[in-house]
């Protein structure tokens, strides 16, 4: 009985690593970022749970097509009816922001006002004539959704990604006219900084909810069900990467903690802290995982005060050690993750 780990990046494994070793848990790796081969008609390991965790963000560690790669394995899996965990709809999720927007809608969920826009040429890569023609969609486009027209007031609004990962591309704009100068600077990119351009084309602009708290959550589930919530302090950003190698970076664009500022930045909460809102957005996101088969998934909310806006679903998700320390006295999150495969291997 083996654990199959589907993934791109090796320096977010040692935590799982580390767990499923105490764990006597058989667990075999597949790198997609590596080169790899598989016959449709010969059949995988089906004394097996195969676990899905590639990252959105893959392509910005070179692994360009990690991810349109793990899409044909999970669908070799399938062929052979494989017990996957977070199979082609997880999957699907993950690599667009936008169709997260429209399942959580469709559940009831309560997201952001969003809109976006497709460009089918790389902004890296376009004549300025159609450059030009982008950034006045993108100005349009925002006026039309965060300018109101009888006071003469903007609503701050945020761009983003579809297929993102470490808050790449988000961007706090005042107006229109900040729109502009970001995105007129994204073609000349000194830093020739591939990391500000959109993997598929598609660029978010999204109201910016502003918490009193300066904080977002992240839930994380295990089965479906909640395992524990972690409040992120957002002061220093909107990379909020959780896990420990994340923080360990010494990238100027990572998050750097300052425990003088913000004490550990992530702090996992007490149930006894939840809000009735957030007791019936933890129940409606357990619904909605049930409902779309994503076992495993860290998802993300903010709260303005009166309203709860779910605005990220993790099925690729990482635990902060740091923080399970602080709270449990020992790592949790991937210790809980493969006590849940023992008991599915047990199943299957």
């Amino acid at each position: 009985m083996t654990v199959y780990i589907i993934h791109e990046n090796d320096t977010w494994l040692p935590p799982f690593r580390k767990a499923f070793e105490e764990l006597h848990l058989p667990f075999i790796e597949w790198n997609l970022s590596a080169t790899h081969s598989f016959a449709l008609n010969k059949k995988p390991d089906h004394d097996a749970i195969y676990f899905n965790r590639i990252s959105p963000s893959s392509h910005t560690r070179n692994h360009r097509f990690s991810c349109e790669i793990t899409g044909q394995v999970l669908d070799y899996l399938s062929l052979h009816s494989c017990r996957i965990i977070n199979d082609q709809r997880a999957l699907s999720l993950e690599l667009s922001k936008v169709k997260q927007y429209v399942e959580l809608t469709q559940s009831n969920i309560r997201v952001p006002r969003t809109a976006f826009v497709g460009c089918a040429t790389s902004l890296n890569q376009q004549e300025s004539a159609i450059q030009e023609n982008f950034i006045e969609t993108l100005k349009r486009t925002a006026r039309e959704n965060f300018f109101n027209e009888s006071t003469q007031t903007w609503t701050p609004f945020i761009s983003k990604h579809n297929r993102a990962g470490k808050g790449l591309g988000v961007h706090l704009f005042a107006d229109d006219q900040q729109l502009e100068e970001q995105f007129k600077k994204l073609p000349n990119n000194q830093n020739n900084d591939d990391e500000e351009f959109s993997v598929d084309g598609i660029y978010l602009l999204q109201e910016y909810i502003q918490s009193p708290k300066k904080a977002i959550n992240r839930a994380e589930f295990i089965g479906y069900k909640l395992m524990y919530v972690i409040e992120v302090d957002t002061r220093q950003g909107f990379q909020l990467c959780p896990s420990d190698a994340c923080r360990k970076q010494v990238e100027v664009k990572l998050v750097q903690q300052s425990a003088d500022e913000i004490k550990h930045g992530f702090n996992i909460r007490s149930k006894e802290s939840f809000t009735e809102n957030e007791k019936n957005v933890i129940e409606q996101l357990e619904n909605f995982l049930q409902e779309h088969q994503i076992e495993v998934a860290g998802i993300e909310w903010v709260d303005d005060g009166t309203n709860i806006y779910v605005y990220d679903v993790n099925c690729n998700t990482n635990y902060n050690v740091a923080a399970e320390t602080r709270f449990f006295g020992d790592m949790y999150g991937t210790v809980r993750l493969g006590e849940y495969f023992q008991k599915q291997l047990r199943k299957d």
